[in-house]
């Protein structure tokens, strides 16, 4: 299924090769930064890129636009995939560190069940868009709090 879905004839299959193009060439530069300005504030941005992606997927206007939306969803993914962990790491007591990553792979993978019912549900019930656009709006809370987080840490 993987390399039906990956060809270049597929139009899927394109967009999801600037994802992971993207991803791959930004990941190393991503951790780099977050190590020179600190792991919340590349979260912080990469969660706000999120919510454009999310944005940009509910408002897709043709394949150029699609394809952007794909390099950022690339963007996002090198800016929290690596850096979400390394946080993590940081913050965990050094004897729970790989207790709490797994707690952090569990809780993310609970929240993608209910995830994907709602967005059925919204879908089904309110239009194509409407997961997107709650999708955003999820991303830019996550985004809002941890910058209210870390002003109160200063």
């Amino acid at each position: 299924m993987k390399s039906i879905l990956l060809r270049s004839e597929n139009p899927f299959g394109k967009t999801s090769k600037n994802l992971i193009f993207s991803a791959s060439i930004i990941s190393i530069p991503a951790g780099k930064r977050s190590d020179k300005i600190g792991r919340k504030r590349l979260l912080v941005t990469g969660y706000i890129i999120f919510a454009i992606v999310y944005l940009g997927f509910a408002f897709t206007v043709n394949k150029l636009f699609l394809i952007a939306i794909f390099i950022l969803y690339g963007l996002y993914t090198a800016m929290t995939a690596g850096v979400e962990r390394a946080f993590i790491s940081e913050i965990s007591p050094k004897e729970l560190k790989g207790t709490m990553l797994g707690l952090h792979s569990t809780i993310v993978g609970i929240a993608l069940l209910p995830a994907s019912s709602i967005a059925g549900i919204l879908w089904t019930s309110f239009g194509v868009k409407v997961p997107f656009i709650f999708g955003a709006f999820m991303s830019l809370t996550a985004a809002l709090i941890l910058l209210l987080l870390m002003k109160n840490e200063s």
